[in-house]
């Protein structure tokens, strides 16, 4: 456990709003969900918030008993009254570390998605971590989720009383014009393919192959990106996919890598993909669309909402065969390519930008500290 404080010399009325930021393992980890933390932790800097960070060691989300009476140490720590912020895959592990906290100082729980719907997962497993999380937020004296979608689910599968939700969407850093190039894109010899996403089953990388394996008599490239070390065996398995359809030089894992290195890949791209079975918003989806690109989309939760149907197309999940179609229908269509980059770039301007959401998660933080 490592508890990072900010730099001191922090006003008097700046230090009388304070909080604690706790979560699992690295913050600069390559995802969506750390993504969301490291944003919303630099707004509130920006905010006049003294945030104290606490990162927890452990193998979450399944945590080791070990693991658990750290993290029950680590809060210990914490002196009474504090305003604390758990991630959910912390928090959604653990009902006694909530019910600790709760006791103690005020818990804000920041659900991204609610972790029994993680896809591969055994049923088993699904049912104690549905049942742990449901427990943990009962302690939670108010909840922050990042879609509509993830809230509906909260009230009508976990029992989450609406008026102890805040929805606080995601923000998009919004391409400048000369960052955005339809134009060139358009003329590429090989049309670009890009897929962002940690290799987990949940993100369907593995039909994702299949479905190329379908399309060997058309020119493409596909550029798969996304953290391997979540799920080596599942990592594994897409890249025994791509050998054994021989696509190895039209495939490239690159692994996770910084969102820096991520602007370039946007920006190449012809076409972006990603056959999720389930996401509580969809980052790399409106990361996506804020660049201009024609999505091909799939999944439940708030895949639909994030994208529109004039950005893009929408499959079933695990359909090799419909995504195949797709992707056909948009590398031989070029005039359609265009029209949904239209949409994307129109659906894109209606997200909010970053500091939108830190001011939003600031408010809510304000009234309930």
């Amino acid at each position: 456990m490592s508890n990072l404080h900010p730099s001191s010399g922090q006003t008097a009325e700046a230090t009388a709003r304070s909080c604690y930021f706790v979560f699992p393992g690295d913050l600069n980890t390559p995802t969506g969900g750390y993504r969301y933390d490291r944003e919303i932790i630099r707004g509130l800097q920006k905010h006049d918030w003294n945030v104290s960070l606490i990162s927890l060691e452990g193998t979450y989300p399944v945590p080791s008993e070990a693991d658990k009476k750290l993290a029950l140490e680590a809060v210990d720590e914490i002196e009474h009254s504090a305003l604390i912020i758990v991630d959910g895959l912390v928090l959604g592990t653990s009902p006694d570390l909530a019910q600790r906290i709760a006791e103690r100082s005020g818990l804000i729980a920041l659900v991204h998605h609610p972790l029994f719907l993680e896809s591969g997962i055994e049923p088993q497993l699904a049912k104690v971590l549905r049942t742990a999380e449901t427990e943990a937020l009962t302690f939670a004296k108010h909840v922050i989720v990042t879609s509509p979608s993830t809230q509906k689910t909260l009230v009508s599968q976990m029992n989450v009383p609406t008026e102890k939700i805040s929805i606080v969407l995601p923000g998009i850093d919004r391409p400048t014009s000369a960052e955005i190039t339809v134009t060139p894109r358009e003329t590429l010899a090989t049309p670009k393919l890009l897929c962002v996403g940690s290799l987990v089953p949940r993100k369907g990388q593995l039909h994702l192959v299949e479905a190329l394996g379908q399309l060997k008599h058309l020119d493409w490239h596909l550029d798969l990106i996304g953290e391997t070390r979540f799920d080596p065996e599942y990592a594994s398995q897409v890249r025994s996919q791509i050998k054994r359809h021989d696509l190895t030089d039209r495939i490239r894992v690159h692994g996770g890598i910084p969102k820096a290195e991520l602007t370039g890949f946007y920006q190449s791209a012809d076409i972006f993909v990603l056959p999720t079975y389930y996401e509580g918003y969809g980052m790399a989806f409106a990361e996506a669309m804020s660049f201009g690109l024609p999505i091909i989309a799939s999944g439940e939760g708030a895949v639909a909402s994030t994208v529109p149907p004039t950005a893009g197309f929408h499959v079933g999940a695990g359909d090799p065969l419909a995504l195949s179609k797709a992707i056909e229908t948009l590398l031989q269509n070029k005039d359609l390519r265009s029209q949904l980059s239209t949409g994307a770039l129109a659906a894109a301007r209606a997200l909010p930008e970053w500091s939108d959401s830190a001011k939003a998660f600031a408010c809510t933080l304000e009234a309930h500290r």
